[in-house]
């Protein structure tokens, strides 16, 4: 009688526990899985759209209410908007929710690439949320990775194989201006077998190379090392990082000795509250072409625009015009217009910035990639910017 009611009690409990359970949806087609999902998930976060992504992981979740992968997509979009929280109250918040979702996350992970699905996500989500100890956290989770064996990289719908893991903390160190232990890190990446992060790696290991450079031969300041991280650079950084760099009411006061120092002619309404407001309007004393107020016709306004991305060929206008206004050469301007043939690829000698493009290339200012394309349209990093301006720095003979 007596394990006759210890085995009821247990039945009891199952059917308690079952129906407390959450119930899984039935899928709606061949497509409708959790991995699908996933994956079109992790997709849609490299694209920027959060909402999107998160939605996805709420229907892998649907479907598999035991799918680490699930949650961890959702703690890394979570993660990825803590930074856009004004008050301390709202990040904690953030950070709560997203480290909750990691934990959870972690306690379903049951398979060995499940585990690495989660360590890695962890990375990149401690990584976008940046806390006060946030790298020492991307270490623990990288070192949880690494100790993971024998993963399935079928299983890795996304990260596709483990270099993902070292791939993302080389992007770590980067992001946390560690230069040298991004490099290693990434230099694995780039040594080993072509995969889904080779690439990438090799584009941030070559910017890591950069700014080492040029930090290790010139003189950079605080702000300049923070620009120099990032992967686009707005136009408010270009006008910082060069007034921070080559001081330009003293360049060109002391260049151009028959003219004082200008005042501005007006501060647009986009930059009179900007952190670099002050930067921004000794830029825009000088009239550096590139870096020109532009009309905005949903508000009948000059404005600067400071958060807009600068292209390489708005950057080449910009350094040819302070070459100029240095050097004093007014021949600069219009020196390779005329050329019947291109060295460029991607840039005709018809261009408007044809002659800017010539004159930056020429003096080592920018440079081209390995095909001989100058992609003219592209975004302006931030390890190019300081790069060019340190050199354009030196060339000028500032100090």
């Amino acid at each position: 009688m007596k394990n006759f009611r210890l085995i009821l009690a247990g039945l009891l409990l199952v059917l308690l526990a079952s129906g407390c359970a959450k119930k899984a949806a039935q899928p709606l087609s061949l497509e409708d899985t959790p991995p699908n999902h996933y994956l079109r998930g992790m997709e849609l976060v490299d694209e920027g759209k959060l909402p999107m992504a998160d939605a996805r992981f709420t229907r892998a979740l649907e479907l598999d209410p035991d799918y680490a992968p699930g949650y961890a997509g959702k703690a890394l979009v979570t993660a990825m908007g803590v930074p856009f929280q004004s008050s301390g109250k709202h990040r904690k918040i953030e950070l709560d929710s997203f480290r909750d979702l990691i934990d959870k996350a972690d306690g379903k992970a049951t398979t060995t690439a499940d585990k690495f699905i989660v360590a890695v996500t962890a990375m990149r989500a401690e990584t976008a949320a940046k806390d006060s100890k946030w790298l020492k956290d991307v270490r623990k989770w990288y070192s949880r990775a690494a100790k993971i064996r024998k993963i399935d990289e079928g299983r890795l719908p996304y990260y596709r194989n483990v270099e993902a893991r070292d791939y993302f903390m080389g992007k770590a160190w980067f992001e946390a201006g560690e230069y040298r232990e991004a490099r290693t890190l990434l230099g694995m990446v780039v040594g080993g077998d072509v995969g889904r992060w080779h690439q990438k790696a090799n584009i941030l290991y070559s910017r890591a190379q950069k700014i080492e450079w040029a930090i290790a031969n010139y003189t950079v300041t605080g702000v300049s090392r923070i620009i120099a991280s990032k992967e686009r650079v707005s136009r408010a950084d270009v006008a910082a990082l060069m007034v921070s760099e080559l001081k330009v009411d003293k360049l060109f006061a002391g260049r151009l000795a028959s003219t004082p120092v200008p005042a501005p002619s007006f501060v647009p309404a986009d930059v009179k509250d900007h952190r670099f407001r002050t930067e921004i309007v000794d830029m825009l004393k000088w009239k550096v072409r590139g870096l020109e107020p532009v009309y905005d016709a949903a508000s009948h306004a000059e404005l600067f625009q400071p958060s807009r991305p600068v292209t390489r060929k708005e950057m080449a206008l910009a350094l040819e015009d302070i070459l100029i206004k240095v050097s004093g050469d007014a021949t600069l301007a219009d020196r390779h217009f005329g050329q019947d043939n291109s060295p460029y690829i991607d840039v005709k000698p018809t261009e408007a910035y044809y002659n800017a493009v010539v004159n930056a290339v020429s003096r080592n200012l920018m440079q081209t990639d390995i095909s001989g394309a100058f992609r003219p349209n592209d975004a302006m990093d931030g390890a190019e910017l300081l790069l060019a301006v340190v050199r354009l720095r030196n060339a000028v003979n500032i100090y």
